[in-house]
């Protein structure tokens, strides 16, 4: 399926694929060993500019199908849109994967680099690498003009945004239908929890945006100690556990923790993944020592 290379070079064509799940945690899959079907239809782009912090410039041809023997139908066709900045778009999963290179091209002759703009909130325009303080006025009557604003855009952002102009154009690409047909064929993302989820078992952790938890179904852990002390063991106790673990250990986050527990459940989250993480070890390490936990048990007992 034409020229495969895992090193992205100013110049270089690439294949967007139009066929793949747009989940927002594309990065944690691995594309490098799935074979893309010959036959479908595929965008195309050229890295224009690699800039700061993996952040690459790049535009979209108008030309969409399967992937031609050489790129002078792709360039010829024209841009679909104004080009845009692209986040980690060539990372080692390959989503995107380089198909020509172009050790001979020129950025200002060949993209226009020159005409190239952005706006940005700060009253300032960014145009061929120079950097142009503009009014208020100014800059409103640019974005009527179609100059947009410096964004970074993910790869499944970028795909949507072409599936989208396909169909203003009457494309049908079935794209629901395929992916349905395909989805035991995609690479599953990759668990970055899986270490700390065997460490903290029998304890649960469960990751979302933003969010994180950690949870243990009562009667699962030391039902005997949590009875030697008139206590029920239910998820309430281990809230009581952890509460003054935390307080025992010093740490002073209890704007960070939250609790949400049920008579069967213990289950506390945080914004912070750092922070529960170490807590979730450490109290963990803690609750597997049954002797120490015991003996914490008829402090707290003694004390309530």
């Amino acid at each position: 399926m034409g020229k495969r290379t895992t090193e992205v070079h100013p110049g270089d064509i690439f294949m967007i694929p139009l066929f793949l799940p747009s989940n927002d945690d594309d990065y944690t899959l691995d594309y490098s060993k799935y074979k893309f079907p010959v036959n479908d239809t595929y965008a195309f782009g050229r890295l224009i500019e690699i800039q700061v912090g993996n952040v690459d410039l790049i535009e979209v041809f108008s030309y969409t199908g399967q992937i031609p023997e050489n790129p002078d139908i792709i360039i010829q066709s024209g841009r679909m849109f104004a080009p845009v900045h692209i986040g980690h778009p060539f990372s080692k999963n390959e989503r995107w994967r380089a198909i020509f290179n172009n050790p001979h091209y020129d950025m200002w002759r060949d993209s226009d680099y020159e005409n190239i703009s952005f706006l940005s909130s700060a009253g300032h325009m960014w145009k061929g690498k120079e950097t142009i303080r503009i009014t208020q006025k100014q800059c409103i009557e640019l974005e009527e003009a179609g100059i947009p604003y410096w964004i970074m855009h993910s790869r499944t952002d970028h795909e949507v945004k072409i599936r989208s102009v396909l169909e203003e154009r009457g494309v049908d690409l079935k794209y629901e239908q395929i992916v349905d047909e395909r989805k035991s064929e995609f690479p599953k993302p990759r668990d970055v929890d899986k270490k700390l989820k065997e460490m903290i078992a029998p304890f649960s952790w469960l990751s979302e945006p933003g969010k994180y938890t950690l949870s243990l179904d009562a009667g699962l852990l030391n039902s005997d100690c949590f009875a030697e002390n008139n206590m029920l063991g239910n998820g309430y106790d281990w809230e009581k556990v952890a509460s003054e673990f935390m307080k025992k250990q010093g740490i002073h986050a209890e704007k960070k923790f939250s609790f949400d527990c049920e008579a069967d459940t213990f289950s506390m989250t945080s914004s912070s993944k750092k922070m529960l993480k170490e807590f979730s070890i450490s109290f963990h390490k803690f609750v597997m020592d049954t002797n120490a936990f015991e003996e914490f048990l008829k402090q707290l007992s003694f004390c309530g």
